[in-house]
């Protein structure tokens, strides 16, 4: 079985934000598919896949934090969530991702209908073979003269 790469990983998370896209609902998406979780956020950031809310934004969506939540992150050893959501860039990337899935499929299919194609090609090679074979036993049984 083949691992799964990062960007497998990140296509997961990618995905994920993309059904809520364009909220700032999110915390922990892509910390929970990539391990180098803050270093991760810092690039996607920087290329400009995700945009980091701002602290006045952040504050905001802290209060809407369940004490379940809050436990959990104090568990993950974090003082407070980083909120995200996907830029245009990173809707971009994640319908490519889908795109390239597709992609994949379209090829199995077409390698599927070019084999089939040429066992057509050689039944109808064939039946074209049995035809004037039936045609020339028929005319040497009764000749035309």
């Amino acid at each position: 079985m083949e691992e799964e790469t990062t960007f497998e990983k990140l296509k997961k998370g990618l995905l994920e934000l993309l059904r809520g896209y364009p909220s700032y609902r999110y915390f922990g998406k892509i910390e929970y598919y990539l391990k180098e979780s803050h270093s991760s956020l810092e690039v996607l950031d920087k290329d400009g896949i995700i945009e980091i809310a701002s602290k006045k934004e952040s504050k905001e969506l802290n209060k809407k934090l369940t004490p379940e939540q809050w436990t959990q992150l104090k568990a993950e050893g974090k003082e407070e969530p980083v909120w995200y959501r996907l830029s245009s860039k990173g809707v971009d990337l994640a319908i490519s991702m889908i795109n390239q899935d597709h992609s994949y499929r379209i090829l199995y299919f077409a390698e599927e209908t070019h084999k089939f194609n040429k066992w057509i090609k050689w039944l109808t090679i064939g039946l074209f073979i049995i035809g004037f074979a039936q045609l020339t036993l028929t005319y040497i049984q009764h000749p035309i003269f």
